[in-house]
């Protein structure tokens, strides 16, 4: 263990904690009572700290009703539903830390909400230099969500998520055109009173910006005061007017509390006047308590860099004993906190039960290999579309982490096998990132240069933000200026359009499996003028950012465009 993990705050005598009061405690929202319901590695590692928990009990009271009461508390507090203010190491924070120190660096411990976490992006809040990460930010902005639903706090605060935060910035940067998917979440915002918006200042700093709508003003509440640099702000500003003007024009816009759309005219107000974080690694831990307390008048809770030091030893269990983080599902039997208490156990799943599951698995796995590839998919396709329960059609079956989450529910991938239907964006995208995926890793076992760079229907107006997406994949590098061609997807009515664009003959190349319309039949490369235009504005800007001086910065309206008849359509 490195030193800054042995100075982690020590835990205090349960005994202490129940005498200590104050008036910031007064403050402090009451936890509801903790679920042991959900098994947890953590759980596992209780039997084995019975010893020093016998000590324990032997210092808080004689009394047997005490030590009672004791227990109690232990058992119900296998799992965090609420958000703690006491930054004191319990037993059960302190297993949770065992878990990160004895995990591979790859192995999931965090999965909240489509958020995942591995054991290399938690080891930041063991090391006080360390900055904390998206990941590590966007799990805990999850915690934050369900407590604030859970109690139902006014006013209704929308906290978001530091990748859409990114994503808006990047829009207010380059421009969008049409609904694209980020004008859907947009929507959202119009039904609550405050968006809290994470942002970061690359590779420097972090800092909060919630959107008051009441007052119509943006408040920035940073640790450091930094009033100077608020560029990042106004380019994420721009991005979500650019949404709002995009809504202003929908005449089936829901009805909503907002006096003024145009948040790019609204007030910045600093908060903060004087600088509260006295290092240089935690901002991001305020900016996660201002998101937490902050109620459009004031902070609701004092904040000190103690507190925030101590918060970081904290947070990392919080995140692991989280009641929804599913990660840890594979703990099948939670035991008991204490053997004196049998009738505490609860079995959720016995050793014989487990046998037999597995017993099964292996059966049905011998009858499967027996089966071909294309029996395999026809079953599998009859199975999908012979559901009907509307519950059932709601969970998601499919689901992909990077270079963005993308979410497939039982009704999307129904919809994708239906021909009458178009298909569901994250559907195509989602192809688009597995046969992206399967070219490179063919390309690697060749041992050849990737030459193909692939776009998504989100992404394809910022290469920047893909090809770092896609270098930051397990063994891949490549730059996209030694790329060949780029492929870019664009959806047109019901259909899907691919132009190819190809650097050593200087050729975009359409392919369109849609009839060619009348109207277009003495001039058929009008139909697209509007859709290379559109790539030869925005294409050429992301590029400047990623290979300046390259052929892909060229004006591609001067390259020669060739359209390709004839091509064969496959069922999907």
């Amino acid at each position: 263990m490195d030193q800054d993990f042995e100075n982690r705050p020590l835990k205090k005598a349960k005994n202490c904690e129940s005498k200590k009061a104050s008036a910031d405690d007064d403050n402090q929202t009451v936890p509801p009572s903790a679920t042991n319901s959900t098994p947890s590695t953590v759980s596992e590692f209780m039997n084995e700290e019975k010893a020093s928990e016998d000590d324990d009990n032997q210092t808080v009271s004689a009394n047997d009703n005490n030590q009672l009461d004791e227990h109690e508390e232990i058992t119900d507090d296998l799992t965090y539903d609420y958000l703690p203010q006491d930054y004191a190491l319990s037993d059960l924070d302190e297993c949770a830390h065992l878990i990160i120190n004895d995990s591979s660096e790859k192995e999931i411990l965090v999965k909240i909400d489509q958020v995942f976490v591995e054991q290399c992006e938690l080891v930041c809040l063991q090391d006080s230099t360390k900055w904390l990460n998206d990941a590590v930010i966007s799990a805990y902005i999850c915690c934050i969500k369900e407590v604030h639903v859970q109690n139902k706090n006014n006013p209704i605060v929308y906290f978001e998520n530091p990748c859409f935060t990114r994503l808006l910035k990047r829009d207010g940067e380059i421009g969008i055109h049409g609904a694209i998917f980020l004008t859907d979440i947009v929507v959202k915002y119009l039904q609550h009173d405050m968006i809290n918006l994470p942002i970061n200042i690359e590779r420097s700093h972090w800092y909060l910006a919630s959107v008051n709508v009441k007052k119509s003003e943006i408040q920035v509440l940073d640790s450091l005061c930094w009033e100077h640099n608020r560029i990042d702000l106004t380019k994420t500003l721009q991005g979500l007017q650019y949404h709002l003007d995009n809504l202003k024009t929908q005449k089936n816009l829901c009805s909503h509390n907002w006096k003024d759309l145009d948040v790019t005219n609204w007030a910045i107000t600093e908060q903060l006047h004087n600088p509260i974080q006295a290092d240089g690694s935690s901002c991001g831990l305020f900016m996660l308590k201002f998101m937490e307390y902050w109620n459009g008048h004031t902070l609701s809770q004092y904040i000190t860099q103690k507190i925030i030091t101590d918060f970081r030893y904290k947070l990392a269990a919080i995140l692991i004993c989280w009641k929804t983080n599913t990660a840890q599902a594979s703990a099948m039997i939670e035991s008991d906190y204490s053997e004196e208490y049998p009738n505490d156990v609860m079995m959720l799943e016995s050793l014989d039960s487990l046998s037999s599951v597995e017993k099964k698995y292996r059966s049905l796995i011998s009858v499967l290999s027996n089966m071909s590839v294309h029996e395999l998919q026809g079953g599998l396709c009859s199975y999908i579309k012979s559901i009907t329960c509307a519950e059932t059609l709601e969970k998601v079956w499919v689901q992909s982490s990077e270079p963005y989450p993308i979410s497939l529910t039982l009704k999307k991938l129904q919809g994708m096998l239906n021909e009458e239907l178009p298909m569901n964006c994250d559907c195509f995208n989602l192809v688009v990132r597995k046969v992206m995926f399967d070219d490179i890793q063919v390309v690697k076992k060749r041992k050849g240069m990737i030459s193909k760079h692939y776009l998504y229907m989100q992404f394809w107006l910022d290469v920047e933000k893909l090809a770092y997406s896609v270098r930051s994949w397990p063994g891949i590098k490549y730059n996209v200026s030694s790329c060949k061609t780029i492929h870019i997807p664009i959806k047109s009515s019901r259909e899907f359009i691919l132009f190819i664009l190809d650097k050593d003959t200087r050729t975009a190349y359409i392919l369109d499996p849609t009839p060619i319309d009348p109207i277009y039949q003495r001039n058929p490369h009008a139909k697209y003028v509007y859709r290379l235009l559109w790539i030869a504005e925005h294409l050429p800007k992301a590029m400047s950012v990623t290979c300046p001086g390259s052929t892909w910065n060229e004006n591609i309206l001067l390259w020669h465009q060739e359209i390709i008849n004839n091509i064969p359509i496959q069922n999907r």
